[in-house]
């Protein structure tokens, strides 16, 4: 299998989009991890020899301090043709074994189930593999029909009933919204980024993104910012609702026009990003049947030094999150 560097937007997300691929498969997901940390993203389409296109991969490359030379990682990736995976998991990992000092490369694909080929090995979680998903290929009034939860469905039509009003988020809104996260963040334990980093991300994500804000009575009230490919999922990054907009169910009908939203944009499934034993899960829960289990987490190692560099990632990390209640899913 060939592999050929794309370096333009639009003939990257052009050819994602064409697999239905992940939003953190796009280039603007790229682009922010490059403006906003150490990373350097290589778009790398993948080829039989007949010159046919079978996927690709985004992979995010990381230095590391001496001697473990870099890290890379495929956020949400590959994406490929029918039964073509792990041939494409494969490929982008030679090529990181010879275009990188990688030690290994990391992957997390969005699929219940993948044969894994000779190598492989199960690794730390990057991004939660226990989720909600939705599928929004059915009709709107199926969609609110699959919802289970019978006060679930009446909150929705509660919040819209009352007042709430559900409208693209814009930049004036970012005072307001970083306000309400920091808040969020404080009162239920969990790790967020600087400020500077979501301002940055509502420029760079321009295109994929899908902001949503609530409010009564002109008051902000919650927020919901997700990102969305056509013929892929719409994605729950960030999110927050005040006490307020707890009482007036703003969370409930906002989160019904960001997947009527995200259908419409051509989505295929609405995910709700990560469930953990928590209130937000809880809630999350709520909205479907029961959880999706996409494949977990595994590494190709590449180096001599992996094992090494892993297990000092790994007690980093845990040093990192004690105390926090929540794990932060978008770190990487």
């Amino acid at each position: 299998m060939d592999v050929r560097v794309i370096t333009t937007e639009q003939d990257w997300n052009e050819l994602a989009e064409g697999f239905g691929a992940h939003p953190m498969q796009m280039w603007q997901w790229g682009s922010l991890k490059e403006q906003t940390g150490p990373w350097c993203a290589h778009r790398l389409e993948m080829l039989d020899s007949d010159g046919t296109s079978v996927g690709g991969a985004q992979v995010l490359v990381r230095k590391m301090p001496w001697p473990f030379g870099a890290i890379a990682y495929a956020p949400r990736g590959p994406f490929s043709a029918d039964g073509r995976l792990m041939e494409v998991a494969d490929t982008a990992a030679e090529w990181c074994r010879a275009h990188t000092k990688a030690q290994s490369l990391k992957v997390d694909p969005a699929v219940a189930e993948l044969d894994w080929s000779e190598g492989w090995e199960k690794s730390e979680t990057s991004l939660i593999n226990k989720t909600a998903v939705i599928d929004l290929t059915r009709p709107e009034d199926e969609i609110m029909a699959g919802i289970p939860n019978r006060k679930c469905r009446q909150y929705i039509r509660k919040g819209e009933r009352d007042g709430v009003v559900v409208r693209p988020g814009e930049e004036r809104d970012l005072d307001a919204i970083l306000a309400l996260y920091h808040q969020t963040a404080e009162a239920d334990g969990f790790p967020i980024h600087e400020d500077e980093f979501y301002r940055t991300a509502f420029t760079a994500l321009e295109g994929s993104q899908q902001l949503f804000v609530a409010e009564k009575d002109g008051e902000l009230q919650a927020f919901l910012w997700n990102v969305t490919s056509k013929g892929g999922c719409a994605f729950e990054l960030w999110g927050a609702v005040s006490d307020a907009g707890k009482r007036s169910r703003a969370n409930y009908y906002m989160k019904w026009v960001a997947i009527r939203a995200a259908k419409e944009a051509g989505a295929k499934l609405y995910d709700l990003n990560g469930l953990l034993n928590d209130g937000i899960s809880d809630f999350k829960l709520l909205f479907v049947p029961e959880p999706t289990y996409w494949v977990e987490t595994h590494d190709k190692p590449l180096g001599m030094l992996f094992h090494v560099m892993d297990k000092a990632l790994e007690i980093r990390r845990v040093r990192n999150e004690r105390g926090n209640a929540q794990q932060d899913t978008s770190r990487d």
